[in-house]
């Protein structure tokens, strides 16, 4: 891939990187706030239930009003410690200690939620930057994807066409080795008649010639035919290659088609918006309006020219802010 593929191809990984990291960073940040907000309820509960009748507890209760209850609790405890075993005193030691445990319990959760939430504002800074870095989405670079996608499909269809138009070296070789193995029977039965001082040297030098003849052919096939293979077998590497890198640019176009999509939708309600406000509707209803006002001050008895009014109702838009309505 040339240079710009590649850019994009970064691009659009760290792109899906920052997004899905916003979708982490929100979905603990969420939870650690329902933690943190069942724990603060449950705070402010016990506050209510311990504090002074002269004091009264926001909702959620501060930390000051906390302290207060707590400090509260902890005279009442002063004053009756000479009275460890009286069950008053002990129930007053069980509230301020569920009083404490929940307050820790809370701050706990209160940290944790400060750090899930300032790790989601750094993602979702993460991916505004990642956005801004967005490389040109333009017709050009989708058409430069699509052509390399088309050359890689063309080189995979050559290799295809290659592999298919080989021949199958097998049966060559079955059949050249059966004529060696038959020239090789041949000279073995003109040894045995020799043996028996039935020899015919012509014969037997001809079946030599032939049986080394037959071996060669033999041992050249086999060697072609495992060049063969050996080519088959990097074609087919080249080709896998070649599929990977096609599956990539598939992937590719698809991100960058959306991006260039967007941006095509972003710049056409762009221009609606501006054509609208170029036409000058408000000002010409007004002449309009002005110059029915005119005219009904001279018209005669029974006619009046009714005020302009236009309203336009705008379809949705996805890439910035508008009204459903424009009235003029």
């Amino acid at each position: 891939m040339n240079d710009d593929l590649n850019t994009w191809k970064a691009w659009l990984e760290q792109h899906q990187e920052t997004q899905k990291a916003v979708s982490v960073a929100t979905v603990k940040a969420s939870e650690a706030r329902q933690q943190m907000e069942t724990a603060e309820r449950h705070l402010t509960y016990l506050t209510r239930q311990e504090r002074p009748d002269s004091l009264i507890i926001a909702e959620p209760a501060t930390t000051e009003q906390v302290q207060k209850v707590m400090e509260h609790l902890a005279k009442k405890l002063e004053r009756s410690a000479t009275h460890r075993d009286d069950p008053i005193r002990q129930e007053l030691q069980r509230a301020w200690n569920d009083l404490k445990q929940t307050r820790s319990r809370f701050e706990e959760s209160q940290a944790v939620y400060t750090e899930c939430s300032e790790a989601q504002t750094q993602a979702e800074k993460s991916l505004a930057a990642a956005l801004k870095a967005r490389p040109e989405a333009s017709p050009q670079a989708l058409e430069a994807v699509t052509q390399a996608m088309d050359a890689h499909q063309q080189r995979i269809d050559k290799i295809n066409g290659t592999i298919t138009a080989m021949k199958d070296n097998t049966s060559i070789i079955a059949d050249l080795e059966d004529q060696a193995r038959r020239a090789a029977e041949e000279v073995d039965r003109l040894e045995a008649s020799a043996l028996m001082g039935e020899v015919d040297e012509t014969a037997k030098g001809q079946a030599t010639t032939t049986l080394a003849k037959a071996r060669k052919a033999a041992e050249k096939a086999a060697e072609q035919a495992e060049k063969q293979a050996s080519g088959r077998r990097g074609l087919e590497k080249i080709r896998d290659d070649l599929q990977a890198e096609l599956t990539e640019l598939e992937s590719l176009q698809r991100g960058v088609g959306y991006e260039v999509g967007k941006a095509a939708v972003a710049k056409a309600e762009r221009d609606l918006l501006e054509a609208i406000e170029v036409a000058g509707l408000q000002d010409r209803v007004t002449a309009i309006n002005a110059a029915r006002d005119e005219a009904n001050h001279y018209a005669p008895e029974g006619i009046v020219y009714s005020d302009a009014h236009i309203e336009l109702k705008l379809s949705q838009f996805y890439t910035m802010e508008a009204p459903e309505q424009l009235e003029y």
